[in-house]
């Protein structure tokens, strides 16, 4: 079965910008994957600054698209970024955490844990769209904990690069389209 990620995308309103909700870092939230809002912007993970941009869409992918460690077993599903935003010539990755500086789960820090979501994520997308076009790549760690987290370990970010067929990764709770 082939994965296709982009069978749930809808479009994003034309305003200056929007928020990218992780209902996953509020247990209390009755919506199971992330989703776009233009009301709270205090209940942001993330903030897309989007220019009133007419082109813009959204892809929830945590909850939506599923793929596994191995194609004999379906057993064991990967763990896979919360989103994608995309224009006609730009896509993006997106992982969002809510943790806490020092806190590590299953041993990992917040960027360890995203980078292998979104490690995971696109390889199985250029697998399943090795022919897309987009000029401009990006995978994004967003941290609402840690907003302004500076991320300068240049071979972590070469290592990505190569294990990704060519994304850029960045930090930042800021995203400009």
């Amino acid at each position: 079965m082939s994965l296709n990620f982009f069978q749930n995308e809808i479009a994003v309103q034309p305003v200056t910008d929007f928020g990218v909700i992780d209902p996953a870092q509020n247990s209390t939230n009755p919506i199971h994957t992330t989703y776009v809002d233009y009301t709270n912007p205090n209940s942001w993970n993330t903030k897309i600054i989007s220019n009133n941009r007419t082109d813009v869409k959204f892809n929830a992918i945590d909850g939506n698209v599923d793929f596994y460690r191995s194609w004999k077993t379906v057993s064991e599903l990967q763990r896979k970024c919360d989103a994608m935003i995309y224009t006609p010539d730009t896509i993006i990755f997106l992982e969002i955490k809510d943790w806490a500086k020092g806190v590590k789960n299953n041993g990992k820090d917040f960027t360890e844990s995203a980078i292998e979501q979104l490690e995971n994520t696109i390889v199985h997308f250029c697998t399943a769209h090795p022919h897309s076009s987009f000029k401009k790549k990006y995978a994004y760690v967003s941290n609402k904990s840690q907003p302004r987290f500076v991320f300068s370990t240049l071979n972590m970010q070469q290592k990505f690069k190569d294990n990704t067929n060519g994304y850029i990764l960045k930090v930042s709770s800021e995203i400009f389209l």
